[in-house]
């Protein structure tokens, strides 16, 4: 298996059958959007499937709920036993925690969740001299992650937050940090709201040229297909 599913039909197939085992893939959208609810869904369906498997997740923001991730897990409590969830203090512990991922893994497709990246990083940009030395670290973070991912054959879900962007003529919302996730990234999947409550669109714009979107529904229990009438 060399695809790490999502559970929604129409994202695995725009993904090619999932998050290819080996790359980076960088998840971005606002919030409520789906992200997390995303890599859950990624995560619980490959524990479920080997019950020898184990994920790692950084929680970096702080905002993983277990009970959360036990609706996505069809109340399968033996999956959040073998799922490793760590929650480093700062940008240095993240980088940290990074850098120990290598000897933790086991020699086979296992997935890293880092959520979201570049939370710890916003706290530490500021005038110019602190901002260079924190995309210095966030490249060098970036950096590892893509070698472990290669070198490990890890499927590594790199969550980005937004901002706004005025460089265009109507304001759109890109990942922070963008040069950078965009670099490193070899998959670019971005989550939007839509008009109505529950429905949010997945737009791969890497690799895809042009971009290529679908629908999905977050339901209790994670990613829904939509229905047609919908």
């Amino acid at each position: 298996m060399d695809r790490l599913p999502t559970g929604c039909a129409p994202i695995d197939e725009m993904l090619g059958g999932g998050f290819r085992f080996g790359d980076v893939s960088l998840i971005y959208g606002e919030a409520s959007t789906g992200k997390t609810t995303l890599t859950m869904s990624c995560v619980a369906g490959h524990l479920r499937g080997d019950r020898w498997a184990k994920a790692y997740y950084l929680d970096s923001d702080g905002k993983l709920s277990t009970n959360r991730l036990l609706q996505v897990a069809d109340g399968d409590e033996e999956v959040l036993e073998r799922l490793l969830i760590w929650r480093p203090e700062g940008f240095d512990g993240q980088m940290e925690l990074i850098e120990s991922l290598p000897d933790l893994l086991p020699a086979k497709e296992t997935p890293i969740v880092v959520d979201s990246i570049t939370g710890p990083y916003r706290l530490e940009v500021g005038d110019a001299k602190r901002t260079f030395r924190a995309n210095k670290e966030l490249n060098r973070q970036l950096g590892f992650l893509s070698e472990t991912a290669k070198t490990r054959d890890a499927a590594v879900l790199v969550v980005g937050q937004v901002r706004g962007s005025l460089d265009s003529e109507s304001p759109q919302m890109v990942p922070v940090a963008q040069r950078l996730l965009r670099y490193w990234s070899d998959t670019v999947l971005k989550l939007e709201s839509t008009s109505m409550v529950s429905i949010r669109q997945a737009t791969l714009e890497k690799p895809a040229d042009p971009p290529r979107a679908c629908r999905f529904k977050l339901g209790e229990t994670g990613l829904e297909e939509v229905a047609r009438a919908e």
